[in-house]
């Protein structure tokens, strides 16, 4: 007996009102989850953000520990354009690449093959800017010391100023030297209500450069570039990456604290009986401001 397969034409396929409505529902479904995804996103970039800051903690210890229980300076400025700073300092103790020369760490230029990544937080995006643009391998840094006040700088060889705010001295001289001084631990009076290290975004805030390697407040009402940019945002500078970060943490910063833990905060937060232009509370070492 011959058995012959007969095909019959279905009558259950999708016409194109079904197929338009399962796209639609499929548009309205990834409307509806892509937010939660972006918003996860934001938490995981804030949450390696602190993970970055604990690190750079532990390093600011152990260089303590083999410095006579010194902090180093955040900057030194040499007059013949080599450059000292407070990542340099850190850097065998939070996972530098052991090939970077002493030339290249006072160049004030690292190239990014040679900088630790948890010198930039995962949601500090913004482009490169003025003369970084030009070279975009340099390594990018998120961070910046607390400076030790308004009066942040000094020439190299003159005592040390009273800190105010935080340890971030900021040296002159002909040349950089790495053995720049910084203050001992025993100033800061609070550790777990005193900060360290704070966010300070800039798109030529590379690793290894002074400027901007030190912070003077939360918030600042002119500066533009230049002194602007050693403020944690500053509404007159056209590049005002300080305030993207902030929006990208859901208005919020991390904080790195002497003690070595880590807070993310809102600016207001942080500045106690002061202003966001001229903090205290947690931005000086003296407790109860």
């Amino acid at each position: 007996m011959n058995r012959t397969l007969h095909w019959k034409k279905s009558g259950s396929a999708f016409t194109l009102i079904e197929l338009l409505v399962v796209i639609a529902i499929i548009a309205l479904l990834a409307a509806l989850l892509l937010p939660t995804l972006a918003a996860a996103k934001l938490r995981a970039n804030r949450i390696k953000c602190a993970s970055n800051l604990k690190q750079l903690g532990v390093g600011f210890v152990l260089f303590a520990g083999d410095n006579a229980d010194t902090f180093p300076a955040a900057a030194c400025d040499g007059a013949d354009n080599s450059q000292y700073t407070w990542d340099t300092a850190l850097h065998p103790y939070i996972g530098g690449n052991p090939n970077l020369s002493q030339a290249q760490a006072d160049s004030g230029a690292v190239d990014q093959t040679l900088t630790p990544p948890i010198l930039r937080c995962p949601s500090d995006i913004g482009p490169d800017s003025y003369w970084v643009a030009s070279q975009p391998t340099l390594g990018r840094r998120t961070y910046a010391m607390n400076a030790i006040g308004p009066e942040y700088y000094a020439n190299l060889g003159s005592p040390l100023p009273p800190p105010v705010d935080g340890v971030g001295i900021y040296w002159t001289a002909p040349t950089t030297t790495n053995n720049a001084p910084g203050y001992k631990t025993t100033v800061v009076i609070s550790p777990a209500g005193t900060i360290n290290l704070v966010e300070e975004p800039a798109g030529d805030n590379v690793c290894g450069n002074v400027w901007p390697s030190f912070c003077l407040a939360p918030a600042s009402a002119g500066g533009g570039q230049g002194l602007g940019e050693c403020f944690q945002t500053d509404p007159n500078d056209p590049n005002n990456q300080g305030l993207a970060l902030y929006q990208l943490h859901g208005n919020r910063f991390d904080y790195l604290f002497f003690d070595s833990h880590v807070s993310t905060l809102t600016m207001q937060q942080t500045v106690g009986t002061g202003t966001t232009n001229d903090p205290r509370g947690m931005w000086t070492i003296a407790p109860g401001d």
